[in-house]
């Protein structure tokens, strides 16, 4: 009776545990991610591909696709949860293999502008993880822009939430919260965030975002007109 009562609890066990397996890997993934919005000229690379070809709405990219802007081209891509990736003109960015299983989005900002809409409290495993010139960005409940300028330098401004910075083997880390914004040089460790500043050129593209950050439930407040 004891031999059988054995059999059926170690039978049991393995059945939560097969059980527990098989909903571990039926998560969602992050990628592939789709295209939601798209406004100008917009190329995307799919891996493997012998080239680019012209972007689509609702066109899905996953691990090792390309996505780039042209001049006055503006792109929306969105993970499976909801975050989003919003590329600005003469842009271009490139989504990577993750690392491990519970690990953020990563992505490559090669040059130009990109603004990440992350939800409020939302897993590590589904925030975003930003490559860029000599820094790594991590956004998480947030709005950040960031600008990729041609000298390797880069601008990362906290709009609202937050984001961590940290740079190669971890040799400096940076915290910022809303409103702050860091430089990163192309070479060397960063100074201190500091204040929030908006420059004119980018005012437009800013209100866009922080615009559809409000109305998509990210987080901010709505602009003034």
């Amino acid at each position: 009776m004891i031999k059988i009562m054995w059999a059926a609890v170690v039978g049991g066990a393995g059945l939560l545990v097969g059980l527990s397996a098989g909903l571990a890997w039926a998560q969602p993934r992050e990628l592939p991610a789709q295209v939601v919005t798209l406004g100008g000229s917009a190329e995307v690379y799919k891996k493997g591909a012998p080239g680019w070809t012209s972007a689509g709405l609702r066109a899905e990219l996953g691990e090792g696709d390309s996505v780039r802007t042209q001049v006055g081209g503006r792109i929306t891509l969105k993970t499976a949860s909801g975050q989003a990736l919003r590329l600005g003109s003469r842009s271009q960015l490139a989504l990577l293999a993750p690392e491990g299983d519970a690990g953020p989005t990563r992505v490559r900002l090669d040059n130009g502008w990109l603004w990440v809409a992350v939800s409020p409290n939302s897993p590590p495993s589904t925030q975003i993880e930003v490559g860029v010139g000599p820094g790594v960005v991590t956004v998480g409940g947030a709005g950040v822009g960031l600008r990729r300028g041609p000298d390797g330098a880069v601008l990362v401004q906290v709009h609202h939430g937050s984001a961590v910075c940290v740079g190669p083997n971890r040799q400096w880390e940076r915290a910022l919260t809303g409103a702050q914004q860091l430089l990163i040089p192309g070479s060397g460790p960063p100074g201190a965030p500091g204040p929030l500043t908006i420059d004119q050129l980018e005012a437009t593209w800013v209100k866009w975002n922080a615009d559809q950050d409000v109305a998509g439930g990210y987080g901010g407040t709505k602009p003034a007109p």
